[in-house]
């Protein structure tokens, strides 16, 4: 679906923090990102999924099904190393359906404090799924890497003002958005993304290319 010459994405999500961070990293894209609502999307958005992958999929999956639009889906998590990577993919449903982004922040940071003997190494992760009417799904995945701290400026969403990133020397609750979306787990996706798509979001993917395929290190 095209309007004004752009295409029209639905956006996989209710997080309106998301959608406003997929709307800037993709400005200079062809595309028009719609929120469900526009895309006459009422359905549920169901995370049963193990893995980002999986969850991103089922979700793009979902609403390019039942809307005919091309849909972007996406899941992402923080991964605490001393912890074995856990949150996870759990991240934003670990204490529940009920908890705020502080109840899960706040959460956290208690949980390091008792489960971990002083290294609190961390890393953002995000996968990115396109499903496309008809045609393969495309993925990728990025990630960056810093370290909790206790929460510093209100930028952000999730555990941004507790994440000290490695590249940026503050939290991302303290950057700006431009200086956060450079160097981003989501921005590092997305750029991985549009490299899989060198044809455009309508064209088939090269032959060489599998559809669900993603970049499984870090993005620099």
């Amino acid at each position: 679906m095209t309007r004004g010459g752009l295409r029209r994405v639905a956006v996989a999500t209710r997080n309106p923090g998301k959608l406003a961070e997929f709307r800037r990293l993709l400005r200079e894209q062809p595309w028009e990102l719609v929120d469900l609502d526009q895309a006459g999307f009422t359905g549920s958005l169901v995370e049963a999924g193990s893995t980002y992958l999986e969850n991103a999929t089922a979700k793009a999956q979902a609403v390019c099904a039942a809307t005919g639009f091309t849909a972007l889906g996406d899941d992402s998590g923080i991964e605490i190393a001393a912890l074995d990577g856990w949150p996870g993919p759990l991240s934003a449903r670990w204490m529940g359906e009920e908890a705020t982004d502080d109840d899960r922040l706040r959460g956290l940071l208690v949980e390091v404090g008792r489960r971990s003997l002083g290294d609190r190494r961390a890393r953002y992760v995000c996968v990115v799924s396109l499903a496309r009417p008809g045609l393969e799904r495309v993925s990728a995945r990025g990630e960056t890497e810093g370290v909790l701290v206790e929460p510093r400026g209100s930028g952000g969403f999730g555990y941004d003002p507790a994440f000290l990133s490695d590249d940026l020397g503050i939290t991302f609750g303290e950057a700006s958005a431009a200086a956060k979306d450079r160097v981003s787990h989501r921005a590092r996706a997305f750029g991985w993304l549009m490299t899989r798509l060198p044809s455009g979001i309508d064209a088939p993917l090269p032959d060489d290319s599998g559809g669900d395929s993603h970049d499984g290190g870090r993005l620099r």
